[in-house]
């Protein structure tokens, strides 16, 4: 796997040869999961590296090459095919070449020159051809109205009006650990993150939160000395401080959840049809807000209530699903489109239109890096020959596959 804290031109010298193997299987459509995961780990480092495969990887643009290739010395072409292998046998992500030589070589080896040929132009293409994924950034708002845009690697030191103090970290921030006050002495703050953003809280009982795109979050910069109460609305994976004296309760508009201390995901979207909480940890109790039924769940299992519902619906899942976007990924095993896609939506902060409606509802499983950029996850979809998709701006167009 690539080590993203390397040198970013380093990197690029040791695997030149690996990225362009990948990327000709990638065009003859025989990429493994784990060469995939590896692709979109590269793609994830550089924008030139999305520049390059968003150029190599369009449709002119290939059909060009591959004119260009059928003049191509294949023998001699596996030759250096073969030369520029020796001293890596190392990587364990070399299969046996005989085995799908008829198949990929010409692509792999037009990949090869493609790649060597516009190396020397990669820095000067626009990266406004690709649609990149989300970052690090969210809008602090303070008790007092002040709003404190926070971004990536955005540090500093903010001062409350009761005195608590706000570390600004990388991609973080903390209140500081504050003795509990009464009720009636609570002051809140919010963190509101947009879409295309993420970002994630120390609160001030050491409880810590991580929130996902299009999500907010209400919160007292100290907590009542009687119970912890938060109000989400989006999607937050808690990792809640333990204290069986002062119960811990996430409040949506549909469901509340109540804790000791634990580790959970709510998803809570107005605009989705389901409200759920899956646990990872410890124990929980979820109550619906309109008629009081509560579960108490155990880890891997999730409750679920449908908007205009009054039922929780409880069963045993796979949690690392749910928290996936936690780890920066997108992870979904037989999920309707549309649901896959509004996430997809939020997270690249584009919009989706369905050309045909019955696509929607058509079954798909994907498990990708979310840094990376969106047009290798499309075309993954597209590969399994059920729908089209074409990008047009900031809009995704997906229509049945004639």
């Amino acid at each position: 796997m690539i080590k993203k804290n390397n040198c970013q031109h380093k990197e690029m010298d040791k695997t030149d040869f690996d990225i362009a193997v990948l990327v000709g299987k990638y065009l003859a459509n025989n990429l493994t999961e784990e060469e995939q995961v590896y692709l979109n780990e590269w793609l994830a480092l550089s924008g030139q590296n999305r520049i390059w495969f968003r150029k190599l990887t369009d449709e002119n643009y290939k059909k060009e090459k591959i004119k260009k290739s059928t003049t191509i010395d294949v023998g001699q072409g596996w030759q250096s095919l073969q030369q520029k292998r020796s001293g890596k046998r190392k990587r364990q992500l070399w299969i046996r070449w005989s085995k799908y030589a008829a198949i990929f070589v010409i692509p792999v080896f037009a990949a090869w020159i493609v790649y060597q040929q516009s190396s020397r132009s990669r820095v000067t293409e626009s990266p406004a051809q690709v649609i990149v994924a989300g970052t690090s950034k969210a809008l602090l708002v303070l008790a007092d109205g002040t709003s404190v845009p926070l971004e990536q690697k955005k540090q500093g030191v903010l001062v409350e009006q009761n005195g608590v103090k706000i570390d600004l970290k990388e991609e973080h921030i903390e209140y500081e650990n504050a003795v509990s006050v009464r009720e009636d002495e609570l002051i809140y703050n919010e963190l509101i993150i947009p879409r295309g953003g993420e970002y994630s809280l120390t609160l001030s009982d050491g409880t810590v939160v991580f929130l996902n795109a299009d999500s907010k979050l209400r919160f007292p910069v100290k907590f009542g000395d009687t119970k912890r109460e938060v109000e989400l609305e989006g999607e937050g994976y808690f990792e809640v401080t333990r204290n069986e004296k002062v119960p811990f309760i996430v409040k949506t508009s549909r469901m509340d959840v109540l804790v000791l201390g634990t580790k959970f995901n709510i998803s809570a979207y107005e605009d989705d049809s389901i409200t759920m909480t899956t646990l990872v940890q410890g124990s929980v109790r979820v109550t619906a807000s309109d008629n009081g039924m509560s579960v108490v769940l155990q880890p891997n299992e999730q409750a679920e209530l449908e908007h205009g519902g009054n039922i929780l619906q409880v069963s045993e899942v796979d949690a690392s699903f749910a928290t996936a976007w936690k780890d920066g990924r997108l992870r979904f095993q037989e999920k309707p489109l549309h649901e896959i896609m509004k996430t997809v939506a939020r997270w690249y902060d584009v919009e989706v239109e369905y050309m045909d409606e019955e696509v929607k509802n058509y079954p798909f499983g994907c498990n990708f890096s979310r840094h990376a950029t969106i047009e290798p996850l499309l075309k993954v979809f597209e590969a399994t020959g059920t729908i089209g998709v074409r990008v047009d701006g900031r809009k995704i167009l997906i229509m049945r596959k004639k």
